[in-house]
């Protein structure tokens, strides 16, 4: 029997800086690719139509790169451990590779494998390579703790210096040509990559039908070059982050996320081939790690969630203040703020982009999770995170949990002062001055004059007639009033840090140099707010 080896894909689709995969191909006689349907892994417990379109567009895109060479690519459905023991009892199977899951949900399921895999005496192949550092070799240099802040991360990074550089891509006409044949253990109805109709989850409207981000590496990597391209030009010109300080609110594939977030894209690749044109097409003053900052959040917030299995709730977990949020009674609003009946154009523009097309800008995420939060409807952020892992394609767990946590607590500075207000309608007016982001996804304003567009319940009747959208009638009124509603909401967020955090708040606010980091839950929780407020802004 030939020495058999499995690749386990999860999250990193794709063949380009797989070190795991190119370790197995090189230990055995026999590769087989595989990818396990779970019912968690890759978001799958929680997406919904066009999420799970893109994740399967990237398992058909693996499997035309495979087929193309002759090498079979097998789904499987099951619990992982269960479907693999099977595997190596059926194939004796000798080697298991995968990439390293950063996140700590992930740890109970492939614990469970290693331990299985042990007592086969199976080899296991576990690589780094969904992040830019290995979050353990981080935890050690910061005291077995995650990093209070960016700049702690930071500090860690340099000194272990710059991450790996990625892995070529694994020569797949070798393994035909060189390799044993699984064409005997094929099946073509058993393995095949299920459809949407087999996970019975339908388009909830038209718009979801239109496929505007295509899954897989094969597409990744067309998109990475012109980002790269893009990037490029905005260097030679002296600019940084031309996304963020120009922001681009219609879905265009300068955005990389989805793929980064489904590893068609490899995170590595991305950061080299950034740092690289920058350094030799930025004409300014140079600092290396100006251009993949933004990279370096997605990397902070993996590895504060890395041995924090609570990050993405707020009860027990130590990165969360225990804001009393307020639900009861206000299911209607929810759904009206889930579905973009709010009757603030703004927020129903920005929702209804995310549940017809699975992306929205970060100034966009920035706002609706305002609105729902300490905003205006004072509703827990984890109920919101919830709605972006259904619907946005780049959202994961680490980072969505991360930003939603920090949009809604926001900096106790800031809370506990009452000018510094958010309001929905001049932040539309700011991002989107012509109002054409509004009157493309929200048609029923498309004949409103620019006046009353960012506020169609102050028009005139006769107006409102003339333009065939009548407030009430043909766009909802404004659920609440945003502004009595801000006031109220700053009420109990002073109420909250005056009274349960009195103590550590005021302290720290009237003594910056007081307070030390610590072990504390309260302290972790202030510098995690405080600092992303300062540093992050990129949502």
């Amino acid at each position: 029997m030939p020495k058999t080896g499995i690749h386990w894909f999860r999250h990193g689709l794709r063949l380009h800086d797989n070190p795991a995969l190119v370790a197995c191909q090189d230990e055995v006689e026999r590769f087989i690719p595989i990818f396990i349907f779970d019912g968690k892994s890759a978001g799958t417990e929680t997406c919904g139509y066009v999420r799970l379109r893109f994740l399967l567009q990237s398992l058909q895109d693996l499997e035309s790169q495979f087929k193309e060479h002759g090498i079979n690519f097998m789904c499987f459905h099951g619990e992982p451990h269960t479907v693999l023991e099977n595997l190596i009892k059926e194939w004796e199977v000798r080697v298991i590779s995968f990439e390293k899951d950063s996140e700590s949900i992930w740890r109970q399921r492939d614990n469970l494998v290693k331990e299985m895999c042990a007592r086969h005496n199976v080899q296991v192949i576990e690589c780094v390579s969904n992040t830019l550092y290995d979050p353990e070799e981080v935890f050690s240099l910061n005291n077995n703790q995650p990093p209070n802040t960016c700049e702690e991360l930071r500090k860690s990074c340099y000194k272990i210096g710059d991450p790996e550089q990625p892995v070529p891509k694994p020569d797949l006409k070798f393994i035909a040509t060189h390799l044993v044949s699984t064409d005997n253990l094929y099946d073509p109805v058993k393995h095949k990559i299920p459809d949407l109709e087999f996970f019975d989850i339908k388009p909830e409207n038209e718009k979801q039908k239109e496929c505007l981000f295509v899954g897989g590496e094969t597409k990744a990597l067309d998109l990475c070059k012109i980002r790269i391209q893009y990037e490029k030009e905005s260097f030679k010109s002296g600019k940084l982050n031309p996304n963020l300080s120009k922001p681009v609110l219609f879905t265009k594939e300068v955005s990389l996320s989805p793929y980064l977030r489904f590893g068609c894209l490899s995170v590595r690749k991305f950061y080299w081939d950034l740092k690289k044109v920058y350094v030799k097409n930025f004409n300014g003053v140079k600092n290396l790690y100006c251009p993949v900052e933004q990279l370096f959040w997605r990397e902070y917030f993996y590895q504060l969630s890395y041995k924090n299995e609570k990050f993405a709730q707020v009860d027990g977990n130590p990165m969360c203040f225990k804001i009393p949020w307020d639900y009861h009674g206000k299911q209607d609003l929810f759904l009206k703020w889930e579905t973009g009946q709010t009757g603030f154009p703004w927020i129903d523009a920005c929702m209804r982009q995310l549940l017809q097309e699975g992306w929205i800008h970060h100034v966009c995420r920035n706002s609706v999770a305002l609105f729902l939060t300490r905003g205006v409807l004072f509703m827990s952020w984890e109920r919101g995170m919830r709605t972006f892992l259904k619907y946005l394609i780049d959202a994961d767990w680490s980072v969505c949990s991360g930003n939603w946590n920090w949009i809604a607590t926001g900096d106790p500075e800031e809370v506990l002062n009452p000018t510094v207000t958010f309001c929905p309608v001049k932040y539309g007016r700011k991002i989107d001055p012509k109002a054409d982001y509004i009157k493309k996804y929200v048609p029923e304003l498309k004949d409103y004059p620019l006046e009353y567009v960012f506020e169609p319940w102050k028009a005139p009747l006769d107006l409102q007639e003339k333009a065939g959208c009548v407030v009430g009638k043909d766009y909802p009124e404004p659920i609440v009033d945003n502004e009595e509603a801000f006031r109220e909401n700053i009420a109990k967020l002073q109420q909250f840090f005056h009274s349960e955090k009195k103590e550590i708040f005021e302290t720290f606010l009237n003594d910056k140099s007081a307070l030390k980091p610590a072990n504390s839950n309260e302290y972790k929780a202030y510098t995690f707010a405080k600092f992303l407020e300062s540093e992050f802004d990129d949502f």
